[in-house]
């Protein structure tokens, strides 16, 4: 299958959803596909090669790239809707069986102006957060170019689904994780060492360093618990959390570190944090089953988290986790003070967690994802 994946993101850079984008694209090639990449071309830089945003994104060079050229691509608004037009009619585009997107604007130019059909993936539940937007997919849906759509969860399945569009074009295929970046994999001890961390109790965040991921809530819980180490990484300035964690001495902000290096954060902690806010989920909307649930299971260590619909999916209290009440602060403080002083419950809940999780990888998912296009492709031929 000759596929193309149309972006309108520069790349590489450091936003989570191009790690989702690159770890897809590059698993596509290793089960099979015939990949090209195509995305915005650089103006004032050298565009970088196909390795080195492999390399960069830590994947296999298992696919292709093309540059394609439009407005000016460092503003960001315009690039958007400018690549929607311009891309789909790149001559990649032209030459794949299918295109596949998860940019709105680039699946509303394929529809419009392409001339292949194409498949569209969000971890948004659109429909839910924006019922307006609900007759604008019923009509994607009905559109004969349009294959089906990607879903990063059940969650946001169900709301397409609930909008009226056919299940039998919905897949919900959720994120993967790489287990050579979990190799070697080693104690708490020598983790914190090669961290520069010291041993005590340790409690990790991994992602975007922003209050918008309820980074507040882990703030409250060190300020309750000032002998604990808390960790948070992936700090890219002197934002509102890193200005706030200034005035803690048990906290450390980490810089935003390479794929690999992160892992070794994830080793290091007695408690993984996915910080349990309703305001990713249901406020601000940038957040559906976050993509550090699956290195934080694979890893092997205990979590404390939101009990929300998205991560019930695959995180369930008392099993292989341990789920509390979003917003609920005292709530999590508890429990979370209960989890570090039990370190056998610690390892049960890590142990059953990676179990979960071990079959999630990114080939997987790509080989689910590219059955799901070829059996829509064949019923559109039949």
């Amino acid at each position: 299958m000759r596929l193309a994946y149309l972006t309108d993101q520069l790349l590489p850079q450091t936003a989570t959803d191009t790690e989702y984008m690159m770890s897809t694209v590059a698993a596509f090639g290793e089960v099979g596909a015939d990949v090209t990449l195509v995305k915005p071309q650089h103006w004032l830089d050298p565009d970088p090669g196909r390795d080195a945003i492999a390399e960069y994104y830590q994947v296999a060079p298992t696919f292709d790239v093309a540059t394609v050229r439009s407005v000016y691509p460092n503003i960001r608004g315009l690039e958007k809707v400018a690549q929607g037009i311009v891309a789909p009619q790149h001559p990649g585009a032209r030459r794949a069986d299918v295109l596949y997107t998860y940019t709105l604007p680039i699946l509303l130019g394929a529809l419009l102006g392409g001339t292949r059909p194409i498949v569209y993936e969000t971890y948004r539940p659109w429909p839910e957060q924006q019922p307006w937007s609900a007759p604008f997919f019923r009509w994607v849906a009905r559109h004969p170019r349009f294959l089906g759509a990607v879903l990063h969860s059940e969650h946001a399945r169900s709301s397409y689904e609930d909008a009226g569009l056919s299940s039998d074009a919905l897949l919900a295929a959720r994120a993967g994780y790489d287990p050579d970046r979990l190799s070697p994999r080693l104690s708490t001890t020598e983790a914190r060492a090669r961290c520069g961390l010291s041993d005590r109790r340790t409690v990790t965040y991994t992602g975007r360093v922003t209050m918008e991921k309820g980074l507040g809530r882990m703030l409250d819980m060190a300020r309750a618990l000032p002998d604990v180490q808390f960790v948070i990484v992936g700090s890219e300035g002197n934002g509102e959390v890193e200005q706030k964690a200034s005035r803690l001495d048990n906290v450390r902000i980490v810089p935003w570190q390479p794929f690999d290096a992160m892992t070794l954060y994830l080793y290091a902690a007695d408690v993984l944090l996915i910080p349990p806010s309703t305001t990713p989920l249901k406020e601000v909307g940038n957040t559906v089953l976050p993509m550090k649930t699956f290195p934080y299971m694979a890893a092997g260590r205990a979590i404390l988290a939101p009990d929300s619909p998205d991560l019930q999916e695959l995180l369930r209290d008392g099993e292989n986790a341990a789920l509390v009440p979003p917003d609920a602060s005292d709530a999590a403080i508890r429990r979370l003070r209960h989890l570090l002083n039990a370190p056998d419950l610690r390892r049960r809940l890590g142990t059953a967690a990676r179990r979960t999780i071990e079959n999630h990888t990114w080939p997987r998912r790509a080989e689910r994802i590219l059955s799901f296009i070829q059996t829509r492709m064949d019923a559109r031929a039949s």
